[in-house]
C-alpha cells in the first residue's frame, strides 16, 4: 500500500510539473482571491454592492502594482544608462579584491567575474515587461470570477472535502498567512528602503521593492534581496558603508522576520522548518519561481488535505512542527 502512495505521489508531481503552465494562473488567481476577498467583504459589510466593493478593492491592489512597477521600470532605466559606470566600478572592485588575496596566498581566476555584464540581463527583463502585465492581466480576469462565485465556490469545495470545518480552516490559515506576510513584507521593503536612503545608496526604492518581494519566499528570499543592495554600496562607496549596509539588512530582517512575524503568525501554520525548505525546493521546481513564492500555502493546504483523512493524517502529521 505504501508503494501505492508513493507511485501516486510520484505521477502526480510529474502531472503538476507538466500542467504548470496553465496551473499557475490558476494557483495564483486563487490564492490572490483569497488575499482581496477581506477587502471586498469589508466594502460589501458597509452596504457597497458586491461589483462596486470589487471595483475599490481592485483599484487598490492596480495601484500598488503600478506604483511598484513605474519605480522598478524607472530604476532600471536609469541603471541601463549608468551601467558603464557600475560595470568599470565593478571590473575594478574584482581586481583589487584578487590583488588582495594574492598576499595571502590565494590566487581566484577572475576572469569570468571581470566578464560579467549587467546590461543584458536588465534589458531582457525590461523585454518580458510585457509578458508580465499580459500574465497579470490573466491573473487579475481569474480573480474577478471567482470573487463573484466565491459564496457558490465555497459550497462546493466543502462538498468535495466533506467537512466545511476543513475548508474554513485552510481559508482561514491561508488568508492569516497571506495577510501578515504582505504586511511583515511592506514593513521589510519600506525600512529597508529607508536605511539605504539614509546612507544614500543608489536606487533605495528599487531595493525595498526587491526586499518586499522575496521576503515571501521562505529561507533564502531575504538574503537574495540584499545582495543587489550590498553589491552596490560595495561599488559606490568604501568599506565601512558596506559593513553598516549590511548590518542593517541584518538586523531588518532578524527583528521583522524572527521576532515581529512569528508573533503575528502564532501557531495557525504549524510547518516543520525543515518541510518548508524542502517544500521550497519542491514548488521551485514544479512551478518554477512562483513555486517559491507559494511554497508554504501550497504545503500548508497538503497538510490539511492529508489531516482530513485518517488513512493519510500521519502524513499530515509529519509535514507539523
Amino acid at each position: 500500500m505504501n508503494i501505492l502512495y508513493i507511485a501516486a505521489a510520484i505521477i502526480t508531481i510529474i502531472g503538476l510539473k507538466f500542467l504548470s503552465p496553465f496551473l499557475i494562473y490558476l494557483i495564483l488567481s486563487i490564492f490572490l482571491t483569497i488575499l482581496i476577498y477581506p477587502l471586498v467583504a469589508f466594502f460589501e459589510k458597509r452596504g457597497m454592492p458586491l461589483l462596486v466593493g470589487y471595483i475599490f478593492a481592485a483599484f487598490l491592489v492596480i495601484l500598488v502594482f503600478v506604483v511598484m512597477f513605474a519605480v522598478i521600470n524607472s530604476s532600471l532605466k536609469e541603471f541601463l544608462q549608468n551601467a558603464s559606470f557600475y560595470q568599470d566600478k565593478f571590473v575594478s572592485l574584482i581586481i583589487q579584491i584578487n590583488e588582495y588575496l594574492k598576499d595571502f596566498g590565494i590566487k581566484i581566476d577572475n576572469t569570468y567575474l571581470s566578464n560579467i555584464d549587467f546590461i543584458p540581463v536588465i534589458k531582457a527583463f525590461l523585454s518580458k515587461a510585457g509578458n508580465l502585465i499580459k500574465s497579470f492581466l490573466i491573473v487579475f480576469i481569474g480573480v474577478s470570477f471567482m470573487i463573484f462565485e466565491s459564496k457558490n465556490f465555497s459550497k462546493k469545495l466543502s462538498l468535495i472535502t466533506e467537512s466545511e470545518e476543513t475548508f474554513e480552516l485552510f481559508f482561514k490559515n491561508t488568508q492569516k498567512y497571506f495577510i501578515i506576510k504582505t504586511f511583515t513584507s511592506a514593513l521589510t521593503g519600506i525600512s529597508v528602503a529607508l536605511m539605504l536612503l539614509y546612507f544614500k545608496i543608489p536606487y533605495a526604492w528599487l531595493f525595498g521593492i526587491m526586499a518586499f518581494v522575496f521576503n515571501f519566499i521562505p529561507v533564502v528570499g531575504s538574503i537574495v534581496a540584499a545582495i543587489p543592495g550590498i553589491l552596490i554600496a560595495f561599488i559606490t562607496y568604501d568599506l565601512k558603508v558596506v559593513v553598516y549596509v549590511t548590518i542593517g539588512y541584518v538586523i531588518i530582517n532578524n527583528i521583522i522576520s524572527n521576532v515581529i512575524e512569528p508573533k503575528l503568525m502564532g501557531d495557525g501554520l504549524d510547518l516543520s522548518p525543515a518541510v518548508v525548505f524542502f517544500s521550497l525546493l519542491l514548488w521551485g521546481w514544479v512551478f518554477g519561481i512562483v513555486g517559491t513564492f507559494l511554497a508554504v500555502p501550497l504545503t500548508m493546504t497538503l497538510k490539511l488535505a492529508f489531516m482530513s483523512y485518517e488513512r493519510t493524517k500521519w502524513i499530515g502529521i509529519l509535514l507539523s512542527k
